[in-house]
């Protein structure tokens, strides 16, 4: 049981960063299926507020991530009370491939000139978690000492996310839903 409560735990905080600020921006391209795109500077400079200067500085430590997750929700029975409860059935991230765009073009070293925007190029690596749906038996989720009658399931849903992170700077680009 303590393990089932960590994995949650864990995905309430994936799904924390995936809430943690709002779109910026609708120039954002992104093809969430094969996790490429392009980030433009001023998408990056509208998400953290920075200047020309402080993005350059930080551009080698920008991180692209694609946070996914599937939802369900449940109508739970405890003892005579029926309410919904999402569960965080599956979840995780994929960090993305990344190269730097100049205005210098091809032939600049580094991070010369004035950075244009990132080319997403597809997944480096990534992590996923899966958890167990409420069931019979379990403690009931606002009442420890009572126990799960029965567990419904009423709907799935799934999304996505496109995170931008520079050191403990986390904004979200682009969110969506994708079939269930």
């Amino acid at each position: 049981m303590r393990a089932l409560v960590r994995v949650v735990v864990a995905g309430a905080v994936v799904a924390a960063g995936i809430a943690m600020g709002g779109p910026t921006s609708a120039a954002v391209t992104y093809d969430p299926q094969t996790k490429k795109g392009y980030v433009g500077r001023a998408d990056l400079l509208a998400a953290f507020g920075w200047d020309d200067a402080t993005l350059k500085a930080r551009a080698a430590g920008i991180v692209f991530n694609h946070d996914f997750w599937t939802d369900d929700t449940y109508a739970v029975t405890c003892g005579k009370r029926t309410f919904p409860l999402v569960h965080h059935r599956e979840f995780g991230r994929y960090e993305l491939f990344d190269a730097a765009v100049s205005d210098k073009g091809r032939g600049a070293r580094g991070y010369t000139g004035k950075l244009a925007g990132f080319w997403l190029t597809g997944p480096r690596f990534g992590i996923s978690g899966t958890t167990a749906g409420p069931a019979p038996g379990q403690p009931c989720p606002d009442d420890a000492t009572s126990k799960i009658t029965k567990a419904t399931l009423t709907a799935t849903s799934k999304g996505w996310a496109l995170q931008a992170g520079s050191g403990d700077l986390t904004r979200q680009l682009r969110t969506g839903t994708t079939p269930a």
